[in-house]
C-alpha cells in the first residue's frame, strides 16, 4: 500500500461538484471508480484539497489516495488518463510520503474568476457575461481592500461544519484578459461560496451599486443579509493548491 498525490484538471459543467453526492456525477466518484479498477476492483477513497461546487472548474486540484498496485507512477498516470472521461484529466501523479494530506497540509489555494464584456460562444461556459462595463479602477480599489486577515462571515455561505470564518488573503487583483477581465485571489483557506460572493460584491462596486469603502463595516457586521448577489459558478476555476516545501509532493517534478 502506498500513498499517491494527483493533480487534476476538470471542466465542472457536467459535474455536481467535487464531492460524491447521491444526486449526480461527481469528480470524486469518477476518480475513485478509475482508481478502483486499477486496484483490482477494490474500493479506493480519495481526498481532495478543496470541495469545488457544482459547475466550478479546476486547473490544479490536488488529491491523495492510498492504493495497492504493482505499477509505477508513470504507468498509473497513463492508465488513468486512458480511462478518464473527456472532461477530466490527471496532469501529475507521484508517490507521496505516508503523512501527506491533500487538504490538511495545504497552505494556500488560488482561484481565478473570469468576466466577459461581450458574447463569446467559445468562452461562455467558463466566464460570467456581465451586463454593463465595470469600472476597472474601482474593481482594483475594492480588491486591494480584501488583502489581509479578516472574518469573512458576511461574504460567505453558511456552513455549520466551518465554525471559524477568519481567512488570510494574500493576493486579490484584477487583470485584463481576452474580451474581459479576470479576478485572481489566493488565501490560506476559503469559506463556502466565498470567492463567488467576493466577486459579486466587487462587481456591484464597479457598477456603482456599492462602495469599496464599505468593506470594513460589511465584514465587521458578520451579517449575511448584507451580501451582494453571488457570481455564477461557471466563471470560477481552482487554479492551484500550495504546500510548504517540506510537504509538497510535486516539488521535485
Amino acid at each position: 500500500m502506498r500513498r499517491i498525490a494527483l493533480r487534476l484538471m476538470y471542466d465542472g459543467t457536467l459535474f455536481v461538484g467535487w464531492q460524491r453526492q447521491p444526486n449526480g456525477r461527481s469528480v470524486q466518484e469518477e476518480l475513485e471508480r478509475m482508481l478502483g479498477r486499477l486496484a483490482g476492483d477494490q474500493p479506493v477513497g480519495v481526498v481532495g484539497a478543496g470541495r469545488t461546487d457544482s459547475g466550478v472548474h479546476a486547473h490544479g486540484q490536488v488529491v491523495h489516495a492510498d492504493i495497492q498496485s504493482r505499477y509505477d507512477d508513470a504507468a498509473i498516470l497513463h492508465a488513468l488518463n486512458r480511462m478518464a472521461p473527456e472532461d477530466l484529466a490527471v496532469t501529475s501523479l507521484v508517490t507521496a510520503s505516508a503523512d501527506f494530506h491533500a487538504r490538511y497540509k495545504a497552505c494556500s489555494r488560488s482561484y481565478r474568476y473570469s468576466i466577459l464584456f461581450h458574447s463569446d460562444p467559445f468562452r461562455t461556459r467558463y466566464a460570467w457575461r456581465v451586463q454593463g462595463m465595470p469600472d476597472l479602477g474601482i474593481l482594483r480599489e475594492a480588491s486591494a481592500r480584501l488583502v489581509g486577515t479578516h472574518n469573512f462571515t458576511t461574504l460567505s455561505k453558511n456552513n455549520p461544519d466551518t465554525p471559524n470564518s477568519v481567512c488570510t488573503v494574500t493576493r486579490a487583483e484584477w487583470r485584463e484578459g481576452e474580451n474581459g477581465i479576470d479576478f485572481h485571489v489566493t488565501a490560506d483557506r476559503f469559506l463556502y461560496g466565498m470567492v463567488r460572493l467576493l466577486v459579486g460584491w466587487q462587481i456591484d462596486c464597479a457598477l456603482g451599486r456599492r462602495a469599496p469603502s464599505e468593506l470594513g463595516e460589511l465584514l465587521a457586521a458578520c451579517d449575511r443579509s448584507l451580501q451582494s448577489t453571488s457570481a455564477p459558478a461557471h466563471g470560477l476555476s481552482l487554479v492551484a493548491v500550495g504546500y510548504p516545501p517540506e510537504f509538497d509532493p510535486f516539488a521535485a517534478g
